[in-house]
Protein backbone atom coordinates (compact mmCIF):
# COMPACT_ATOMS: atom_id res chain seq x y z
CA UNK A 1 0.00 0.00 0.00
CA UNK A 2 1.53 3.43 -1.32
CA UNK A 3 2.17 6.29 0.89
CA UNK A 4 -0.77 8.52 -1.20
CA UNK A 5 -3.07 5.94 0.07
CA UNK A 6 -2.26 5.76 3.47
CA UNK A 7 -2.80 9.46 3.25
CA UNK A 8 -5.74 9.39 1.76
CA UNK A 9 -7.04 6.79 3.88
CA UNK A 10 -6.13 8.63 7.27
CA UNK A 11 -7.28 12.24 5.91
CA UNK A 12 -10.59 10.61 5.04
CA UNK A 13 -10.95 9.41 8.32
CA UNK A 14 -9.85 12.53 9.94
CA UNK A 15 -12.67 14.69 8.16
CA UNK A 16 -15.62 11.61 9.07
CA UNK A 17 -14.10 12.39 13.16
CA UNK A 18 -14.52 15.57 12.78
CA UNK A 19 -17.95 15.68 11.44
CA UNK A 20 -19.05 13.27 13.98
CA UNK A 21 -17.87 14.96 16.69
CA UNK A 22 -19.71 18.56 15.12
CA UNK A 23 -22.59 16.12 14.89
CA UNK A 24 -22.08 14.97 18.63
CA UNK A 25 -21.54 18.51 20.01
CA UNK A 26 -24.53 19.98 18.28
CA UNK A 27 -26.56 17.05 20.17
CA UNK A 28 -25.71 17.68 23.38
CA UNK A 29 -26.86 21.30 22.74
CA UNK A 30 -30.02 20.50 21.65
CA UNK A 31 -30.28 18.49 25.30
CA UNK A 32 -30.26 21.36 27.55
CA UNK A 33 -32.03 23.48 25.16
CA UNK A 34 -35.23 21.03 24.37
CA UNK A 35 -35.60 19.36 27.72
CA UNK A 36 -37.99 22.04 29.37
CA UNK A 37 -35.89 22.08 31.96
CA UNK A 38 -34.72 25.84 33.08
CA UNK A 39 -31.31 25.76 34.42
CA UNK A 40 -31.91 29.06 36.16
CA UNK A 41 -34.69 28.20 37.72
CA UNK A 42 -32.80 24.70 39.07
CA UNK A 43 -30.08 27.10 40.63
CA UNK A 44 -32.36 29.59 41.73
CA UNK A 45 -34.65 27.21 43.86
CA UNK A 46 -31.90 25.42 45.36
CA UNK A 47 -31.01 27.77 47.09
CA UNK A 48 -34.43 29.70 47.60
CA UNK A 49 -37.88 27.72 47.42
CA UNK A 50 -39.58 30.67 47.33
CA UNK A 51 -37.57 32.40 45.07
CA UNK A 52 -39.29 35.59 42.46
CA UNK A 53 -39.31 35.19 38.84
CA UNK A 54 -37.34 38.93 38.62
CA UNK A 55 -34.70 36.52 40.60
CA UNK A 56 -34.91 33.56 37.87
CA UNK A 57 -34.35 36.13 35.44
CA UNK A 58 -31.49 37.65 37.07
CA UNK A 59 -29.54 34.34 37.03
CA UNK A 60 -31.09 33.61 33.78
CA UNK A 61 -29.35 36.81 32.39
CA UNK A 62 -26.33 36.72 34.05
CA UNK A 63 -25.95 32.85 32.20
CA UNK A 64 -27.21 34.48 29.18
CA UNK A 65 -29.65 31.83 28.42
CA UNK A 66 -32.30 34.24 27.43
CA UNK A 67 -29.68 35.41 24.62
CA UNK A 68 -30.69 34.47 20.66
CA UNK A 69 -30.16 30.40 19.36
CA UNK A 70 -26.94 31.53 18.04
CA UNK A 71 -25.05 33.28 20.24
CA UNK A 72 -25.67 30.63 22.63
CA UNK A 73 -24.99 28.08 20.40
CA UNK A 74 -21.30 29.71 19.34
CA UNK A 75 -20.76 30.39 22.51
CA UNK A 76 -21.31 26.52 23.78
CA UNK A 77 -19.16 25.34 20.73
CA UNK A 78 -16.55 27.64 21.94
CA UNK A 79 -16.95 26.69 25.35
CA UNK A 80 -16.50 23.11 24.26
CA UNK A 81 -13.23 23.37 22.24
CA UNK A 82 -11.99 25.27 25.77
CA UNK A 83 -12.93 22.49 27.62
CA UNK A 84 -15.34 24.36 29.52
CA UNK A 85 -18.83 21.92 29.61
CA UNK A 86 -21.02 24.53 31.84
CA UNK A 87 -21.15 24.66 35.51
CA UNK A 88 -22.84 21.79 37.48
CA UNK A 89 -25.99 22.49 39.19
CA UNK A 90 -25.82 20.46 42.15
CA UNK A 91 -22.46 21.74 43.62
CA UNK A 92 -21.95 24.42 41.34
CA UNK A 93 -18.40 23.17 40.26
CA UNK A 94 -17.42 22.72 36.52
CA UNK A 95 -18.57 19.93 35.16
CA UNK A 96 -15.30 18.86 33.37
CA UNK A 97 -13.83 18.83 36.81
CA UNK A 98 -16.93 16.56 38.03
CA UNK A 99 -15.94 14.61 35.76
CA UNK A 100 -12.22 14.22 35.25
CA UNK A 101 -12.43 13.40 39.12
CA UNK A 102 -14.70 10.19 38.49
CA UNK A 103 -13.81 9.47 35.35
CA UNK A 104 -10.07 7.99 35.74
CA UNK A 105 -11.93 4.98 38.16
CA UNK A 106 -14.21 4.29 35.03
CA UNK A 107 -11.48 4.00 32.95
CA UNK A 108 -9.24 1.57 34.55
CA UNK A 109 -12.54 -0.48 35.71
CA UNK A 110 -13.14 -0.49 31.65
CA UNK A 111 -9.63 -1.39 30.66
CA UNK A 112 -9.61 -4.55 33.56
CA UNK A 113 -13.03 -5.31 31.63
CA UNK A 114 -11.64 -5.47 27.94
CA UNK A 115 -8.50 -6.81 28.86
CA UNK A 116 -10.44 -9.83 30.31
CA UNK A 117 -12.63 -9.54 26.51
CA UNK A 118 -9.69 -9.56 24.64
CA UNK A 119 -7.62 -12.11 26.17
CA UNK A 120 -10.37 -14.87 26.43
CA UNK A 121 -11.87 -14.11 23.28
CA UNK A 122 -9.47 -14.92 21.33
CA UNK A 123 -7.97 -18.06 23.09
CA UNK A 124 -11.64 -19.72 23.57
CA UNK A 125 -12.37 -18.89 19.77
CA UNK A 126 -9.38 -20.16 18.78
CA UNK A 127 -10.06 -23.11 20.67
CA UNK A 128 -13.09 -23.68 19.55
CA UNK A 129 -12.47 -23.42 15.84
CA UNK A 130 -9.56 -25.91 16.73
CA UNK A 131 -12.00 -28.50 18.46
CA UNK A 132 -14.92 -28.02 16.14
CA UNK A 133 -17.72 -30.30 16.96
CA UNK A 134 -16.36 -31.61 20.12
CA UNK A 135 -17.46 -31.28 23.59
CA UNK A 136 -15.51 -27.96 24.22
CA UNK A 137 -17.39 -26.63 21.46
CA UNK A 138 -20.36 -27.07 22.65
CA UNK A 139 -19.91 -26.49 26.30
CA UNK A 140 -18.11 -23.34 24.90
CA UNK A 141 -21.64 -22.68 22.62
CA UNK A 142 -23.91 -23.01 25.47
CA UNK A 143 -21.98 -21.17 28.03
CA UNK A 144 -21.87 -17.90 25.35
CA UNK A 145 -25.99 -18.02 24.59
CA UNK A 146 -26.37 -18.06 28.37
CA UNK A 147 -23.59 -15.40 28.82
CA UNK A 148 -25.08 -13.36 26.34
CA UNK A 149 -28.34 -13.45 28.09
CA UNK A 150 -27.02 -12.71 31.62
CA UNK A 151 -27.37 -8.62 32.53
CA UNK A 152 -24.01 -7.12 33.89
CA UNK A 153 -25.66 -6.04 36.81
CA UNK A 154 -27.35 -9.41 37.47
CA UNK A 155 -24.05 -10.85 37.30
CA UNK A 156 -22.71 -8.44 39.63
CA UNK A 157 -25.28 -8.99 42.40
CA UNK A 158 -24.44 -12.47 42.34
CA UNK A 159 -20.11 -12.25 41.75
CA UNK A 160 -20.27 -9.82 45.43
CA UNK A 161 -22.83 -12.82 46.84
CA UNK A 162 -20.37 -15.58 46.47
CA UNK A 163 -17.18 -13.99 46.62
CA UNK A 164 -17.65 -11.06 49.23
CA UNK A 165 -20.55 -12.38 51.44
CA UNK A 166 -19.80 -15.78 51.37
CA UNK A 167 -16.31 -16.57 50.69
CA UNK A 168 -15.21 -13.25 51.85
CA UNK A 169 -12.20 -12.95 49.07
CA UNK A 170 -13.17 -9.71 48.27
CA UNK A 171 -14.36 -6.84 50.03
CA UNK A 172 -18.09 -5.30 49.35
CA UNK A 173 -17.60 -1.69 48.77
CA UNK A 174 -14.71 -1.19 46.16
CA UNK A 175 -11.83 1.06 47.45
CA UNK A 176 -10.19 1.60 44.05
CA UNK A 177 -7.27 -0.90 44.23
CA UNK A 178 -6.72 -3.54 41.13
CA UNK A 179 -8.20 -6.24 43.40
CA UNK A 180 -11.41 -4.49 44.29
CA UNK A 181 -11.62 -3.85 40.72
CA UNK A 182 -11.59 -7.97 39.81
CA UNK A 183 -15.52 -8.67 40.75
CA UNK A 184 -17.04 -5.62 38.96
CA UNK A 185 -14.41 -5.81 35.87
CA UNK A 186 -15.57 -9.71 35.49
CA UNK A 187 -19.10 -8.90 35.34
CA UNK A 188 -19.06 -6.19 32.94
CA UNK A 189 -17.05 -8.38 30.42
CA UNK A 190 -18.26 -11.76 30.74
CA UNK A 191 -21.64 -10.57 28.13
CA UNK A 192 -18.96 -9.39 26.04
CA UNK A 193 -16.67 -11.86 25.85
CA UNK A 194 -19.40 -14.37 25.08
CA UNK A 195 -20.56 -12.00 22.21
CA UNK A 196 -16.92 -11.44 20.47
CA UNK A 197 -15.92 -15.35 21.23
CA UNK A 198 -19.00 -16.40 18.80
CA UNK A 199 -18.04 -13.05 16.65
CA UNK A 200 -14.61 -13.76 16.34
CA UNK A 201 -15.57 -18.00 15.87
CA UNK A 202 -18.09 -17.32 12.98
CA UNK A 203 -15.34 -15.02 11.73
CA UNK A 204 -12.49 -17.27 11.96
CA UNK A 205 -14.46 -19.94 10.31
CA UNK A 206 -15.25 -17.99 7.11
CA UNK A 207 -11.89 -17.14 7.09
CA UNK A 208 -10.64 -21.26 6.73
CA UNK A 209 -12.78 -21.07 3.36
CA UNK A 210 -10.08 -18.83 2.00
CA UNK A 211 -7.63 -20.09 -0.82
CA UNK A 212 -4.98 -19.45 1.16
CA UNK A 213 -5.77 -21.53 3.63
CA UNK A 214 -5.53 -24.43 1.12
CA UNK A 215 -2.50 -23.59 0.21
CA UNK A 216 -1.33 -23.46 3.79
CA UNK A 217 -2.56 -27.42 4.19
CA UNK A 218 -0.97 -28.15 1.01
CA UNK A 219 2.24 -26.86 2.40
CA UNK A 220 1.56 -28.87 5.39
CA UNK A 221 0.93 -26.85 7.88
CA UNK A 222 -1.25 -27.80 10.72
CA UNK A 223 -3.95 -25.83 12.43
CA UNK A 224 -3.02 -24.62 15.07
CA UNK A 225 0.06 -22.77 12.52
CA UNK A 226 -2.54 -21.60 10.50
CA UNK A 227 -5.52 -20.30 12.33
CA UNK A 228 -2.35 -18.59 15.20
CA UNK A 229 -0.83 -17.44 12.35
CA UNK A 230 -2.57 -16.22 9.45
CA UNK A 231 -6.49 -16.71 10.16
CA UNK A 232 -7.17 -15.02 13.07
CA UNK A 233 -5.12 -11.88 12.15
CA UNK A 234 -7.50 -11.99 8.91
CA UNK A 235 -10.76 -12.70 10.92
CA UNK A 236 -10.24 -9.86 13.75
CA UNK A 237 -11.50 -6.40 12.02
CA UNK A 238 -14.81 -8.12 12.91
CA UNK A 239 -13.99 -8.62 16.79
CA UNK A 240 -11.96 -5.19 16.93
CA UNK A 241 -14.84 -3.18 15.60
CA UNK A 242 -17.11 -4.90 17.92
CA UNK A 243 -14.38 -4.56 20.98
CA UNK A 244 -13.89 -0.44 20.29
CA UNK A 245 -18.12 -0.26 20.32
CA UNK A 246 -18.62 -2.14 23.65
CA UNK A 247 -15.82 -0.94 25.37
CA UNK A 248 -16.84 3.11 24.05
CA UNK A 249 -20.08 2.14 25.18
CA UNK A 250 -19.50 1.09 28.68
CA UNK A 251 -18.28 4.42 29.79
CA UNK A 252 -21.90 5.33 29.61
CA UNK A 253 -23.50 2.41 30.62
CA UNK A 254 -21.48 1.37 33.55
CA UNK A 255 -23.79 2.98 35.83
CA UNK A 256 -25.52 -0.37 36.68
CA UNK A 257 -21.91 -2.19 37.66
CA UNK A 258 -20.83 1.09 39.42
CA UNK A 259 -23.81 0.97 42.05
CA UNK A 260 -23.74 -2.69 42.92
CA UNK A 261 -19.66 -2.58 44.03
CA UNK A 262 -19.85 1.66 45.44
CA UNK A 263 -17.79 2.84 42.79
CA UNK A 264 -17.64 6.24 42.23
CA UNK A 265 -17.70 6.73 38.27
CA UNK A 266 -18.66 8.57 35.33
CA UNK A 267 -22.21 6.00 35.19
CA UNK A 268 -22.80 7.05 39.20
CA UNK A 269 -22.11 10.72 37.80
CA UNK A 270 -24.44 10.82 34.88
CA UNK A 271 -27.17 8.79 37.24
CA UNK A 272 -26.83 11.64 40.01
CA UNK A 273 -27.03 14.35 37.36
CA UNK A 274 -30.20 12.75 36.15
CA UNK A 275 -31.85 12.46 39.12
CA UNK A 276 -31.23 15.96 40.46
CA UNK A 277 -31.97 17.17 36.67
CA UNK A 278 -28.71 18.69 36.50
CA UNK A 279 -29.07 19.24 32.91
CA UNK A 280 -25.26 20.28 32.42
CA UNK A 281 -23.82 17.46 34.03
CA UNK A 282 -26.16 15.80 32.07
CA UNK A 283 -25.08 16.58 28.89
CA UNK A 284 -21.21 16.82 29.56
CA UNK A 285 -21.07 13.27 30.71
CA UNK A 286 -22.89 12.21 27.69
CA UNK A 287 -20.58 14.41 25.39
CA UNK A 288 -17.37 13.03 26.45
CA UNK A 289 -19.17 9.58 26.12
CA UNK A 290 -20.29 9.88 22.96
CA UNK A 291 -16.55 11.31 21.83
CA UNK A 292 -15.32 8.70 23.42
CA UNK A 293 -17.19 6.16 21.61
CA UNK A 294 -15.98 7.93 17.94
CA UNK A 295 -12.32 8.06 19.30
CA UNK A 296 -12.79 4.22 19.79
CA UNK A 297 -14.21 3.28 16.98
CA UNK A 298 -12.15 5.62 14.75
CA UNK A 299 -8.89 3.61 16.17
CA UNK A 300 -10.28 0.45 16.04
CA UNK A 301 -11.16 1.31 11.99
CA UNK A 302 -7.22 2.19 11.49
CA UNK A 303 -6.17 -0.77 13.96
CA UNK A 304 -8.25 -2.97 11.78
CA UNK A 305 -6.27 -1.83 8.69
CA UNK A 306 -2.99 -1.90 10.16
CA UNK A 307 -3.18 -5.63 11.30
CA UNK A 308 -5.04 -7.12 8.37
CA UNK A 309 -4.44 -6.21 4.93
CA UNK A 310 -6.89 -7.53 3.02
CA UNK A 311 -9.47 -5.24 5.75
CA UNK A 312 -7.79 -1.90 4.43
CA UNK A 313 -7.70 -3.09 1.17
CA UNK A 314 -11.73 -3.32 1.00
CA UNK A 315 -11.70 0.11 3.18
CA UNK A 316 -9.59 2.72 0.46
Amino acid sequence: MDTASIGKRLVKRLLNFIIVIFGVVTLSFCLQLFTGTDPAEMIVRKQNVFASEEQIQAVRERLGLDAPFHERYLDYLSGVVRGDLGTAITNRKPVIDNIMEVLPITFFLIAMSMLWVMVFSVLVAALSVIFRGGIFDHTIRIVCIIGICVPSFWLALILLTAFAVEIPIFKVISDGSFKSLILPSVAMSFPITCISIRVLRASVLNELKSDYVLYARARGFTNYQIIYGEVLRNALPAAITLFAQYCAALFGTSALVESVFSIQGLGIYLMESCESMDIYGISGSILVSAVLFVLFNTAADILSGLICPAYRRRRV
